[in-house]
């Protein structure tokens, strides 16, 4: 069986094939041969009786009715051979010719007998023949004037009938003889029907279990190492990129196996790389959003603060330089890519605070964030790019002053944030555009700020594509941005 498992599969399929299809095609040969040898012994059966029937009822008719008038009438032998048609409808014979023509077909009878005693039997007939012959030649001198009348009668009913009849008995007999070996035959046929019935009972019942047997091998052969594939590929689906399925065999299937560790193995390396160069690109993410400042907001900050010190503004210095302070210690947060709701919450403000220096005619704030949410951990700077759009798109094209609402509340296992503001707006084709804009996987770096898709792609990353920000817009009305986070503490995927 070891030796049979290192056959291919194919090999194995075609095995299956030929141990059904060889034991059938003996049985059907067999068939064949033992219906041909009966169909043969019949149809010499039939041949040699009816090629003996054709002189069975004719031959001592015609030659007694032309003996008769070659007696009566004194014919010669070749007057009778004339073909001359009785009364009583019976053709004449030429005696000599007709028992010459007899004697050749007892030599066909006896090549077509199917019965060795019928050969014997053609052997006496043939005997009786040549004596019918030299008594035919009797007949005919006395006919020629040696006999008288009587004499010729008596000798054509002691010695012509006598001999006609006899070999018309022996040509029966042959017939006969012949008839009932087709019971023999009949007898023969059902034994060997028998045979034959058990012979392929055997084979076919050999060919079925060969071919179970080797069936549920190339089944088993075939099923098992996938179901075990099955299940290795269920595991590397699941993350295990070590695990690998035993080789047992040596066909198209260990091919595919041995092919699939190979692809496994090959895809735990590519995972590890990818691992690598994510954490890589999650360290370069964090630097760039610890460096995402805009230079102008930095620069106009400092002149900001400059001109109040000039003024000799003391607590506006401070308060400005506080709230710079806070603003940089949240942005760096220690390298953390993820800080409390909080947190984000103080950054906010602080840019807000700063901002509110510069803007003071322009714009107010409000910032209404739930304190239950407060423990949460949310990605940095997912609100502040927000709330930079909304006073640079939004407030600071509006005339007179306008207000940034910011608000976070807990629906379910969810956080949703929403920066609403009452500025210019977006048209259905701007907002459309920046709809469009949230749906790319990468990011925009824009002069104000890190970049809106930016911040939904990285909300995705973190939460899946249920999570992510939106816009509701009309123009010279305001727009809303909603965050949705669930509210778990999760963290960064390094």
């Amino acid at each position: 069986m070891k030796k049979y498992m290192k056959i291919s599969l194919n090999k194995r399929l075609n095995a299956i094939s030929l141990a059904a299809f060889i034991p059938m095609f003996l049985v059907m040969l067999y068939l064949l041969v033992s219906l041909s040898g009966a169909t043969k012994a019949y149809a010499d059966i039939t041949q040699s009786v009816t090629y003996a029937n054709q002189y069975a009822m004719d031959f001592k008719e015609r030659m007694d009715n032309s003996m008769y008038l070659a007696v009566i009438g004194k014919k010669s032998m070749e007057e009778l051979g004339d073909g001359e048609t009785t009364v009583n409808g019976i053709v004449t014979v030429n005696p000599y010719e007709y028992i010459d023509e007899l004697s050749a077909a007892c030599d066909e009878l006896s090549d077509m007998a199917t019965v060795d005693i019928n050969r014997n039997q053609i052997t006496r007939l043939k005997n009786s023949l040549k004596s019918l012959k030299r008594c035919v030649s009797e007949l005919e001198e006395g006919i020629k004037g040696k006999g008288t009348y009587q004499e010729n009668m008596d000798y054509l009913d002691e010695n012509i009938y006598m001999l006609t009849s006899l070999i018309q008995s022996g040509i029966q007999e042959y017939i006969y003889v012949e008839t009932t070996n087709f019971d023999n035959v009949r007898a023969g046929l059902d034994a060997q029907n028998a045979r034959t019935f058990t012979i392929c009972s055997l084979i076919s019942l050999a060919a079925i279990i060969v071919s179970v047997l080797l069936t549920v091998n190339a089944s088993r052969s075939v099923t098992r190492p996938i179901q075990k594939l099955c299940s290795v590929t269920q595991k590397v689906a699941e993350g295990d990129f070590t695990i690998k399925t035993k080789v047992e065999n040596t066909d198209e299937i260990a091919v595919l196996t041995q092919s699939f560790n190979d692809m496994t193995q090959e895809i735990g390396i590519l995972v590890e790389d990818i691992k690598k160069k994510q954490e890589n690109l999650h360290i370069a993410e964090t630097k760039l959003l610890q460096a995402q400042i805009n230079p102008h907001f930095l620069y106009n900050t400092l002149d900001t603060i400059v001109w109040l010190a000039e003024e000799n503004k003391k607590e506006e210095v401070v308060s400005m330089v506080t709230a710079l302070s806070e603003f940089f210690r949240t942005t760096l947060s220690k390298g953390r890519d993820f800080i409390t709701v909080k947190e984000e919450e103080s950054h906010i403000e602080s840019y807000l605070k700063i901002q509110q220096f510069r803007y003071l005619d322009i714009m107010d704030y409000e910032i209404d964030i739930d304190e239950s949410m407060y423990g949460f951990v949310i990605p940095k700077l997912t609100l502040q790019p927000l709330v930079e759009n909304a006073l640079y798109h939004g407030v600071k094209n509006k005339r007179g002053k306008g207000m940034i609402r910011i608000t976070g509340r807990l629906e379910g296992s969810d956080m949703v944030f929403k920066v609403i503001d009452d500025g210019k707006g977006m048209t259905e084709e701007e907002l459309g555009k920046l709809q469009n804009s949230l749906k790319k996987d990468k990011s925009d770096r824009q002069e104000d700020g890190f970049g809106l898709s930016n911040v939904n792609q990285r909300i995705r990353h973190y939460y899946g594509e249920s999570y992510g920000l939106s816009f509701e817009s009309r123009e010279n009305e305001g727009t809303t941005a909603t965050i949705i986070l669930e509210a778990k503490n999760i963290q960064p995927f390094v």
